[in-house]
């Protein structure tokens, strides 16, 4: 009788190499409960940082916030189809498009247009926390530290990234998202073509892969030459299809098309020519990013809240508050430094931080080059990406440096950083809870409601906000800088009942409130100025700026 022997196992089919970096060497077996406790934190924070400035309308609220709120009106009531902004031919309406269910589902107000961009903020944060964990080999609770960076920033950074005016909060959603799909090369593109269009900072963020793939190795192969190439295909078919849909987009509001634009544009043009090769630019522009911009950037500068257009009482910083944020950076920095100097080759487990701090950097350059060196407050939003350059600074300084004295000391050091923001914005939060500041801007309506106006002309800064705040039960059309046409032609088209909204006096005027005057309908010329003519009020209306 013959021995029997078990079947011998199928052999199994080998797997394809993976081009994900092998996790550092940090990284255990984590229990979920620490990962669950984490990423709990992280949402915690983000959602109260954000309060404010998503469910009070009048911390920080604008004409141009205002247009992208009536694009999603016009959208959900399928009266218009725009693609991009308003009045222009570049900046992706994505905005717009986020918030049209939440207008379906909770009707249209300020809290609703800023509701998508919570969530995104809440998915960045999330997924940060996530890479530093699973790729850069960090426990959760250690992670969580450099993340607390971007997830409780200085509340003028907050207030940006929550303002629906065109795509704040953009660069920063499309920078984790070109990484995480990095491998999957049409999906990358996807979110670069559409990142590109929509903000073009986006191209910070693929600038960053590209140098991270050319260090570490990718880029120097075959397989991953290719795999960009497909990337910048699938982008270019992206920009394809926008500018076939621009086409039969309401350029211009209801019932207009491109032909329609006072200006117009692409998101490449503009990228390009807010570039200057002034001589003296790099030197100005360097010494401003340290005196002006980081300061503001991260909430260390000594300022009222109101000079940055927040409705507040509240300051941000302290003098020699920047020492303790220098610290922060300057240690990780030499540490990682150290670090490179030893080892003398490449870990993948970093790519993740290099990726961040290369953006960051190619940010802040962009910025420099994009202002001529001339750097304000006034324009934050143009350059917001060091804050997770400095969550990818941070993270990288963890992952090299072994448990103990010294980065024990450090992550003190980042405690105290978060620190100087967290107390302004919780400074911000109770004011608004135990004594709301006056909104402005509602009684001002209030005004209008009370004598029975349906129908005006007014500023640029004026008109949109109104128009959207009352659901265009009050239509006021812009008198020096139209983004949609069709208010003019209503407002005209009832001149015999309509009035002219003005900031001072006016003849035959009469005050209303202080700041607000009831003038006679005036002629209002055709043809508008260019908006570089615009300036950018603060919180009281006073010029500051000229906008994008």
């Amino acid at each position: 009788m013959s021995e029997e022997h078990p079947p011998s196992p199928r052999p199994r089919r080998a797997s394809p190499p993976s081009t994900t970096p092998p996790p550092g060497p940090n990284l255990q077996p984590h229990p979920g409960r620490e990962r669950w406790v984490a990423a709990a934190i992280v949402l915690l924070v983000v959602l109260a940082r954000s309060l404010v400035f998503v469910f009070w309308e009048q911390s920080y609220y604008d004409s141009d916030q205002a247009i992208v709120g009536l694009m999603a009106k016009h959208l959900s009531e399928g009266r218009a189809f725009p693609v991009f902004f308003y009045g222009q031919s570049y900046m992706l309406g994505v905005e717009a498009y986020l918030a049209v269910p939440v207008f379906l589902i909770a009707g249209v107000s300020v809290a609703a247009l800023k509701f998508p961009l919570l969530l995104i903020n809440l998915g960045v944060a999330l997924m940060l926390l996530r890479t530093l964990e699973r790729e850069v080999g960090l426990r959760p609770y250690v992670a969580m530290v450099p993340v607390l960076f971007f997830a409780i920033p200085s509340p003028g950074v907050t207030a940006e990234i929550l303002a629906p005016n065109g795509g704040n909060v953009a660069p920063f959603m499309y920078t984790a998202l070109i990484w995480l799909t990095r491998n999957r090369p049409n999906w990358c593109g996807f979110f670069f073509g559409l990142g590109f269009l929509q903000r073009e900072f986006t191209l910070y963020a693929m600038l960053a892969l590209l140098g991270v793939e050319l260090v570490s190795g990718p880029l120097r192969t075959r397989e991953g030459i290719r795999r960009r190439i497909t990337t910048f295909r699938t982008a270019i078919e992206v920009w394809l299809v926008v500018h076939i849909l621009k086409g039969y987009s309401s350029a211009a509001g209801p019932g207009t098309s491109t032909a329609d634009l006072m200006q117009s544009g692409e998101s490449a043009v503009e990228f390009a020519r807010r570039f200057c090769t002034e001589p003296g630019m790099v030197a100005r522009g360097v010494r401003s990013l340290f005196v002006e911009h980081f300061p503001t950037l991260f909430g260390t500068r000594p300022l009222a809240l109101s000079a940055l257009g927040i409705e507040s009482t509240a300051r941000q910083g302290f003098t020699g508050g920047w020492i303790i944020f220098a610290l922060v950076a300057g240690i990780a920095l030499a540490g990682v430094a150290i670090h490179l100097f030893k080892e003398r080759r490449w870990n993948p487990a970093h790519s993740f931080c290099l990726y961040l701090v290369f953006a960051a950097l190619l940010s802040e350059a962009g910025y420099i080059a994009g202002r001529c060196g001339l750097l304000s407050y006034f324009t934050l939003r143009y350059e917001l990406l060091s804050v997770i350059g400095l969550t990818g600074l941070g993270a990288w300084f963890l992952a090299v440096t072994p448990p103990g004295r010294v980065r024990t000391s450090w992550m003190a050091l980042a405690a105290a950083a978060v620190l100087v923001t967290t107390i302004p914005a919780t400074r911000l939060l109770v004011e608004y809870v135990r004594h709301e500041p006056e909104n402005v801007k509602r009684k001002i309506v209030q005004h209008l409601d009370a004598r029975g106006i349906k129908y005006a002309f007014g500023d640029y800064w004026r008109a949109y906000l109104i128009t959207f705040m009352t659901n265009e039960r009050i239509i006021v059309a812009a008198d020096d800088f139209q983004r949609i046409r069709q208010y003019s032609d209503m407002v005209k088209a009832h001149k015999d009942e309509a009035v002219r909204i003005a900031r001072e006096f006016c003849p035959g005027g009469r005050p209303a409130m202080p700041g607000l005057w009831i003038c006679p309908y005036e002629r209002v010329e055709e043809t508008p100025p260019d908006s570089s003519q615009l300036p950018t009020p603060n919180s009281q209306g006073k010029p500051l700026e000229k906008p994008k």
